[in-house]
């Protein structure tokens, strides 16, 4: 250890005042650097290097307890207090999530939806229950929109848009992409969940819900806590996203939010209430145990 010290250190600290302060000899430290690696080092040179490399495809995002089952899930076995303990020697530290702010001014809403959801955040079930809502994305130029249709069950995004605006037509066209996933949806109407926004009130939209057969909802007036959701999803993004959260333009807003999505969030990042699963391997678990 004294001589992992001093290795560490050389750049910082002359070698003959550290082995001095270490009460050991120059040329003990020179035999040590000559010496095989031992296969327990080995193995944690390994770890590590499979450690930073999940870290970096996460985008610094997993923390000791998803690191521990993205590794088991590529054949390591591996406790979390050696992960943990790893993660710290390597200065690797999980980003926290962000406060989210809401963007919606539910004041002139109109014959809200009844709440049907009531806080039952626990689905059981793919297509049961959508819940949605608009974020505010930093533009250098200006401002973007992003609105997003989560299923409940699997916490899969089956629908993103990003757009200047967030008018109606944005909603709509999010909505479009969800329905042409999903395909043909059950014969019993799914639940649609959002706040009060002026968009999801919209006689347009409401229209192409009864339409589909889908059943309206919304959250009490001022309650982010009715669609703690979609919340938790927009802190997530933004936090996991911290470097690149003032976009260019339009464009660049669109590349970004689409590939974090579509090509992380969605088919990689593990989610603690999901057993540590993607949505889309949720899914795929979904439909192996229900044929």
């Amino acid at each position: 250890m004294k001589y992992r010290f001093m290795d560490d250190h050389r750049a910082k600290w002359p070698l003959l005042a550290m082995a001095r302060a270490l009460q050991v000899t120059r040329q003990g430290y020179y035999a040590w650097t000559k010496r095989t690696p031992s296969q327990r080092t080995l193995r944690a040179q390994q770890l590590l290097t499979q450690i930073t490399e999940v870290f970096e495809q996460s985008n610094g995002t997993y923390g000791s307890p998803r690191m521990t089952h993205a590794l088991r899930s590529r054949g390591h076995v591996v406790t979390r207090k050696t992960v943990e303990r790893s993660m710290r020697r390597a200065h690797l530290r999980a980003t926290q999530k962000r406060r989210y702010r809401p963007t919606t001014d539910s004041s002139n809403t109109l014959a809200p939806a009844p709440n049907l959801l009531q806080r039952s955040f626990d689905v059981k079930q793919i297509d049961r229950v959508w819940v949605s809502d608009f974020t505010e994305l930093p533009c250098r130029n200006g401002k973007a929109y992003a609105v997003a249709i989560m299923d409940l069950c699997s916490r899969r995004i089956l629908g993103i848009t990003v757009s200047y605006t967030m008018q109606t037509s944005t909603l709509m066209h999010a909505l479009d992409q969800a329905c042409k996933l999903r395909g043909k949806l059950p014969e019993d109407p799914l639940i649609f969940h959002s706040d009060r926004g002026s968009q999801f009130n919209a006689d347009r939209f409401r229209t192409e819900l009864a339409k589909r057969n889908i059943q309206q909802s919304m959250s009490g007036v001022g309650n982010c806590y009715d669609n703690a959701s979609m919340e938790s999803f927009w802190s997530r993004m933004k936090s996991e996203l911290r470097q690149h959260m003032l976009f260019d333009d339009l464009k660049h807003a669109r590349s970004t939010v689409y590939k974090w999505v579509h090509l992380f969030y969605n088919r990689k990042r593990l989610h603690s209430s999901l057993n540590y699963m993607s949505p889309v391997d949720f899914e795929k678990y979904l439909h192996s145990r229900h044929g």
